[in-house]
This record gives C-alpha cells, structure tokens and sequence, in this order.
C-alpha cells in the first residue's frame, strides 16, 4: 500500500500512536557507516502489531515512499534486498545495540508528524506547483525524543535532533497524528 495514493494517510499512520517500536531494518550498500551513502530503505517493526512500514527514498531525492505490509511479508522483503554475498549491492541490516537508532527500540510513539507537498508554493518570490501526493518526511515522537526520515540526495537520513532544519520547509504543510 503506497502512501502516495491513499487519501486517509493520517488515518493510517494514527494507528502507529501509543505503539513500541520493536525492531529497525535499514537497507545499505556496506555496513561501514562511514561511507558517503545512506540507507535506503528502513523497515520499522512494532510490538503487537500486525504490520511493519516500509520507509524508501524516491527516485528524485527529495520525496518518501512508506508503505505498510504484513508482517508476514517482512522475509520476503529482507531476502529481496539482501546481498551480503554479493560486493557492491544493497544489504539488509538488522540495527543493533552499537547503532545510534537501536536506542529507539523498545520506545513508545506518542505520535507521528509528516510533511506532504503543497499544491503551489513560492521559491525566491516564484510561484511553484507542488505534487499534493508526495511525502518530503516521516517522524515518529516519543516522549524525551523524536526519529526524523527524510530523503537527502543519496538516501535517507534518520536524525535524532529535535530541531533538525528540514529544506524548502516552504513547500510542505506539516500534519500530526494527534
């Protein structure tokens, strides 16, 4: 289920409220995190909930895909981009206790904000059309922290920073789930 296509997203991602996150997937090139390319793709697990989301870059850079599967579905989606043994492609990664996002395990979500693209908005005093359907990020807010995702040019971002400066903040509204 594409989030681009479904009207009621705030509807879907609501469902996420008051859940604990059990486990983060990321989808990169190494392991080495000190390489210049980001994950991917993140799959998001949660306690006693029968769905996992899927978090990917789109192909312009600067959008999200997100996407709710089964969780009977997760094997198939981890041996569809795992590689190890291949050099050079994509590899899934289970975050372990190492990882600064392992630190989000375990939390509960108090809510979820996201960014969708305006219908027209205005760069340097130009007027833009906007695609309404696209995701520019996802955050999950949990009571002393948050976890932002956003596209950045060579993958995703997931930051901790509370006041993380998101760009051309111009040309998105901003929703929540509470």
């Amino acid at each position: 289920m594409n989030f681009t296509l479904i009207e009621n997203l705030g509807e879907w991602l609501k469902k996420l409220n008051e859940l604990i996150v059990s486990k983060i997937y990321y989808v990169d090139y190494t392991s080495n995190k000190d390489d210049s390319y980001l994950p991917f793709i993140y799959f998001l697990l949660f306690e006693k909930f029968d769905y996992f989301i899927k978090i990917e870059g789109d192909f312009d850079g600067d959008h999200l895909k997100l996407n709710y599967f089964n969780l009977s579905e997760l094997e198939e989606k981890i041996i569809k981009y795992d590689f190890k043994n291949e050099p050079d492609l994509w590899c899934v990664y289970d975050v372990n206790q190492n990882e600064k996002l392992f630190k989000f395990v375990g939390h509960k979500i108090v809510k979820v904000e996201y960014g969708i693209e305006k219908d027209v908005f205005k760069i340097n005093g130009i007027e833009q059309k906007g695609e309404k359907e696209l995701i520019t990020f996802f955050r999950l807010i949990f009571e002393n922290s948050q976890l932002t995702f956003f596209e950045g040019g060579c993958g995703i971002y997931a930051c901790e920073e509370k006041e993380v400066k998101l760009n051309f903040e111009e040309t998105f509204d901003i929703y929540t789930t509470k």
